[in-house]
């Protein structure tokens, strides 16, 4: 068995899936996957799903190597911003290769997709049809955090209780546990947003030169009618006078504005 390097995606904008762990492989598909790894690494996102497809063309049979193959190109293409090609690479993994090592990754992979867009209702029954297949520890605590997270953004307060206290319970020194007590400071707050994007280079351009203004602007990846779309917004505001009265200064400094409250 080889010792495969644990990869830790960096998807668009910052957010995470964390690749699983060593799986078998001969030699030659073993420095495929390596090769299509550091092309990922280097995002190269277009050359390492071209490596991956060649893998998985040459190993049909061979669940270990097709699972990674999928899970690589299914991250892949979340960097590329082609959310439904990598659901497609996540769910064929999920429903063909029950058990095989990036298995719980893309099951994982699915729900955070729908979270990333800010799609809970998708994500929730996503991480709770995942949580009634018996997963692991390491992805049941991480799967108690995206609940009680969810149902908190919701305000079901008895469901975000329920799965806080069995995170904390089960698993009291695990990272998620640590995480989530910053759930319990939550509040609704108001955001301004400032721009929408289908292009990714056009859209960290729009980022930098608000930053360079000293605003502070993070961006959400979402689908809308099928494209990809990176809303870009400023700032989690307590009130909503105080969102105004940045949108205020935005238009000012000759930029579209409009506040949104969130939960």
């Amino acid at each position: 068995m080889r010792k495969r390097r644990n990869i830790l995606s960096v998807l668009a904008f910052g957010a995470l899936l964390l690749v699983a762990a060593p799986a078998c492989a001969s030699a030659p598909a073993a420095d495929a996957l390596d090769k299509a790894q550091i092309l990922f690494l280097q995002k190269q996102y277009v050359q390492a799903i071209d490596e991956c497809v060649r893998v998985i063309k040459e190993h049909p049979d061979n669940p270990e190597i097709v699972s990674e193959a999928n899970y690589l190109t299914g991250a892949s293409y979340v960097n590329l911003f082609d959310f439904l090609t990598a659901k497609k690479n996540f769910r064929a993994i999920v429903e063909q290769y029950k058990g095989a090592p990036f298995y719980e990754d893309a099951y994982m992979g699915l729900g955070d997709i729908e979270f990333l867009q800010e799609n809970y209702s998708e994500a929730l029954k996503v991480y709770e049809e995942f949580l009634r297949t018996g997963p692991s520890k390491k992805r049941r605590a991480t799967l108690y955090f995206r609940l009680a997270e969810i149902y908190l953004k919701n305000g079901d307060q008895e469901a975000y209780k329920k799965y806080f206290d069995l995170l904390q319970k089960e698993y009291p020194l695990s990272f998620e546990a640590r995480d989530a007590r910053r759930l319990k400071e939550h509040e609704a707050y108001f955001t301004v947003q400032v721009g929408a994007f289908t292009n990714f280079d056009n859209a960290r351009q729009f980022i930098d030169r608000l930053k360079a203004k000293g605003y502070n602007a993070y961006s959400v990846l979402c689908m809308l009618s099928g494209k990809k779309l990176c809303r870009i917004r400023i700032g989690r505001y307590r009130t909503e006078e105080e969102a105004q009265q940045a949108a205020r200064q935005l238009e000012k400094d000759g930029f579209f504005a409009k506040v949104f409250p969130m939960e």
